[in-house]
C-alpha cells in the first residue's frame, strides 16, 4: 500500500500511479493531498475536501480494475487533521465510491476533538476505515472503532523515533484484533516489512516483559506473542486491511499467485529449524531469492526482471540530488532572511 500524499497535480498523481505499474508488484494506491502551509488568502489543508474529481478520473482511467495489480484507496486527513466538514465529506466520498478510507491519527492536539464520536454517530466508521498510527486513543474510543470494525495500521519505527509514543499492537492484541504493519516513511527508515514487522514484535515483547517484571521481580519465563503472529500481520492482515483476504495474504488453493521465495541455503539463515521463526527473526532483503506476483516471475536468481534498471536507478538519484539542491538553497534564503531583519 503506498499511501501517497505529495500529489500537488494531477502530473504527480499519473507518475507516482505509473510507477507502482511499471513495476509489476501488486500494489494500492491510496490517494492523498499535499499539506503545505496556506499564502496569505488560501484556505488551511485542513477545510479542503478531498478532490472528487481526481479520484473519478484515476477510477476511470489507470485504476478502473478493481481487480487488478494496482488498486485504489484514499488517503484522506481524518478529524484529526481536518475540520469536521471535511472528514464528513471524505468518509462519505469513501463511502459512495466504495474505497478504502486510510488516515492518521496522532502526533498533536486533533484539529476536531471529539471529531471521532460525530463520524460514528452518523454510522460512517466501519470495515472501510484504516488508521495508521492510533498512539493516544483512550481506551473506550478504542473499543468503539474495533467493535465496528475498523481496521489499524502500525507503524512501530516511526511512531518510536518520531514521538508518537509506544505502537499500539498489545492494546490491539488485547481486544482480539491483529494490527496491520507499515513503515512512514522510506525516505527516513528502511522500507522492508520484514524488519518492520520484527520491530513490531520486539518492542511489543519488551512491553509485556516489563509489565510481567513489575509482578514477578524476574525475567518472564517465556515471551507473550509467538513469531507467527507477526508473520500474519505483514501478510493476512494485509490482505484484510485491503478487503482482499480472498485474493491474496496466504497461499492458498484458489488464491492469486503472489510468492516470497527466501534462500534458505543463505549463511545467515543455516541452520533452519522454524522456517516461520527463520523469516521472522532472520531474514533480511539480501535472503530474498525471487518474487512471483500473479502467476508472473518478477525477480530470478537474485535479479529483479526490470527492463532499464541501471537507468532508472540514475533517474532516482538525479531527483535526490535536486530534491537536496533545492533544501539546501531554501536553507540559505531562510538564513539571509533572517540576517537581514
Amino acid at each position: 500500500m503506498d499511501w501517497c500524499h505529495n500529489n500537488p497535480t494531477p502530473d504527480h498523481t499519473d507518475a507516482a500511479v505509473r510507477g507502482l505499474i511499471e513495476s509489476g508488484i501488486r500494489a494500492a494506491f491510496f490517494h492523498g493531498s499535499p499539506k503545505p502551509e496556506p499564502k496569505p488568502g488560501e484556505p488551511h489543508f485542513s477545510e479542503i475536501p478531498h478532490p472528487r474529481r481526481e479520484v473519478e478520473r484515476l477510477l476511470a482511467g489507470p485504476l478502473a480494475d478493481r481487480d487488478g495489480l494496482v488498486t485504489l484507496g484514499l488517503a484522506i486527513l481524518g478529524p484529526h487533521y481536518s475540520t469536521l466538514d471535511v472528514a464528513m465529506h471524505d468518509f462519505r466520498l469513501a463511502r459512495e465510491l466504495k474505497l478504502i478510507a486510510s488516515m492518521h491519527q496522532g502526533g498533536g492536539p486533533a484539529k476536531t476533538p471529539g471529531g471521532w464520536e460525530e463520524l460514528i454517530e452518523a454510522g460512517l466508521v466501519g470495515a472501510g476505515i484504516n488508521i495508521v498510527h492510533g498512539n493516544d486513543l483512550p481506551d473506550d474510543l478504542l473499543d468503539r472503532m474495533v467493535d465496528l470494525g475498523a481496521s489499524f495500521s502500525v507503524t512501530p519505527e516511526n511512531e518510536m523515533i518520531q514521538g508518537h509514543g509506544f505502537p499500539i499492537t498489545g492494546r490491539l492484541l488485547k481486544r482480539g484484533v491483529r494490527p496491520t504493519i507499515g513503515i512512514d516513511l522510506e525516505s527516513v527508515l528502511a522500507g522492508d516489512l520484514l524488519s518492520a514487522a520484527r520491530v513490531a514484535l520486539s518492542m511489543q515483547r519488551s512491553l509485556d516483559n516489563a509489565e510481567a517484571r513489575k509482578v514477578s521481580g524476574t525475567i518472564p519465563p517465556t515471551t507473550t506473542i509467538p513469531v507467527r503472529e507477526a508473520l500474519r500481520w505483514i501478510t493476512v492482515e494485509g490482505a484484510r486491511m485491503l478487503g482482499r483476504e480472498n485474493q491474496i495474504g496466504s497461499l492458498t488453493p484458489g488464491k492469486l499467485a503472489d510468492l516470497v521465495i527466501i534462500n534458505a541455503s543463505d549463511l545467515n539463515l543455516v541452520p533452519v529449524h522454524d522456517p516461520v521463526a527463520t523469516v521472522v527473526m532472520q531474514t533480511s532483503l539480501a535472503n530474498i531469492e525471487a518474487v512471483m506476483i500473479g502467476g508472473a516471475w518478477k525477480k530470478r536468481n537474485g535479479r529483479l526482471l526490470v527492463e532499464r534498471l541501471e537507468t532508472k536507478k540514475e533517474l532516482l538519484a538525479q531527483s535526490g540530488r535536486r530534491l537536496v539542491q533545492d533544501i539546501e538553497r531554501q536553507g540559505r534564503a531562510a538564513q539571509a532572511s533572517q540576517g537581514q531583519q
